[in-house]
């Protein structure tokens, strides 16, 4: 919200409203995230005044992360204080102390214990009280680590939600002033002992003095980094969401060709969701080895090998199956009756039925006669890592069809023992890839 340091109260809570609607917060539940400092004091008065016109209801969230007990039962009971003046539900959080004072942890399990009082609650969004000041500082900070977005803080992100990022810090010390509003200091902000700290009393003076608007300047570009990100975010999901799914990995062939910043968020995307942390550097080195045809591990438990990126994941379990019966196994679920819409099916004989996972010895028979199930895989170019995840459906103890093999499997057994059931196998996409992926 681009808001002028010279603007008054009234234009404050205009943009706010203006802001509000185009989250479409109308009549929606919104925590608000109060620590006691001037900023999340001056928005928790801004949105207070705000809520009747938009019929916004609101909980006050104060969060003590444990770092200055002197200080954590006077501002508890001042966020106490606000929101019982205002007539709403107030949540007071008093984390354990950590073992060590960390920007980044206290950071994370704040956001962590804000999203959970906002689904207890069911609300639409989180309002914090971040301003222009921290998202220049922001900025600097993803830039000396190494950020290639360097975007900052975004205004919105569900459920989080930061309406004051283009007002100044000091614009907010003067709503508090003007409304007679207390509020707290704390002294480790000006600590020199976390970077944010380091930047606010070494560098942005400096900064100042080479242009006395630099923290509007950072901001405005920090916004249009964030537009553009937004956009970009949007085609890597997109693309993200067309990868051919495999037992165990993703094929991310089609990366290779695709526009560096897609493509590094699409990967960027695949690391989190397994749990990796990803690191510009790592997304970098892992894109180079997907274009020149390299394997490379980019963390223990993930490879990329032969254009997919797999993960380390448990042989699935055997299973018996009787008629009208589904069971899960690995990324499919196979079943025996009348098969869903979309999957693969075959007819099999009266047995016992069972899905394993391939053994030393297995054999099928095809149109071409027996043939060992390890040649058959390796011959329809079946990744090594996905071999011993490719289910195997069991008629009385004998292998008789793979899901997705290219031959119809009923000659497996004597002709005399006629087919009388149906057994499937589905998501058919990922069935298909097992003979059809990386040829």
């Amino acid at each position: 919200m681009p808001v002028e340091a010279g603007r008054h109260m009234e234009d404050l809570l205009a943009d706010l409203r203006a802001e509000a609607e185009r989250r479409g917060l109308r009549g929606a539940m919104c925590v608000v995230a109060v620590s006691g400092g001037p900023d999340s004091v001056a928005l928790w008065h801004l949105l207070v005044q705000t809520a009747p016109a938009l019929g916004l209801r609101l909980h006050l969230c104060h969060v003590d992360h444990g770092w200055r007990p002197q200080d954590a039962a006077r501002e508890a009971a001042l966020a106490a204080r606000m929101a019982e003046r205002a007539g709403v539900g107030c949540s007071i959080i008093h984390l354990p102390t950590p073992d060590r004072l960390s920007e980044e942890d206290a950071r994370d399990h704040r956001l962590a214990v804000l999203s959970r009082v906002a689904a207890g609650l069911s609300a639409a969004a989180v309002a914090l009280g971040h301003q222009e000041d921290d998202q220049a500082e922001t900025v600097l900070m993803q830039l000396l680590r190494g950020s290639a977005r360097a975007a900052g803080m975004a205004a919105w992100r569900a459920p989080f939600w930061r309406p004051l990022l283009g007002v100044p810090k000091e614009r907010l010390i003067a709503v508090c002033r003007e409304a007679g509003l207390a509020y707290s200091v704390d002294a480790t902000n000006d600590s020199d002992g976390n970077l944010r700290a380091r930047l606010r009393q070494d560098v942005m003076p400096l900064l100042r003095r080479e242009n006395p608007r630099v923290v509007a300047a950072i901001a405005r570009n920090a916004g249009l980094r964030a537009e553009d990100d937004q956009l970009l975010e949007e085609e890597a999901r997109v693309m993200l969401a067309a990868l051919p799914v495999l037992p165990g990995g993703v094929d991310i062939r089609p990366l290779r060709t695709a526009p560096g910043p897609v493509a590094r968020r699409a990967l960027r995307a695949l690391l989190l969701q397994v749990g990796v942390p990803a690191p510009q550097e790592r997304i970098a080195q892992l894109l180079a080895a997907l274009r020149a045809g390299r394997r490379m591990s980019p963390a223990q438990g993930i490879r990329l090998e032969d254009g997919a990126l797999w993960s380390r994941i448990s042989r699935p379990d055997a299973l018996s199956l009787r008629d009208g019966m589904r069971a899960r196994f690995g990324d499919l679920w196979i079943g025996v009756g009348e098969p869903p819409a979309g999957a693969m099916s075959v007819d099999i004989p009266k047995g016992e039925v069972a899905v394993r996972g391939r053994l030393p010895g297995d054999r099928l028979h095809t149109p071409s006669g027996t043939r060992k199930l390890q040649d058959i895989l390796v011959d329809a170019k079946v990744p090594r890592r996905v071999r011993d995840l490719v289910p195997i459906l069991m008629i009385d103890g004998v292998p008789f069809w793979v899901p997705g093999q290219p031959w119809r499997p009923e000659t497996a057994l004597q002709s005399a023992r006629e087919p009388s059931r149906t057994a499937w196998a589905a998501p058919a996409q990922v069935v298909t890839s097992l003979w059809s992926v990386l040829k």
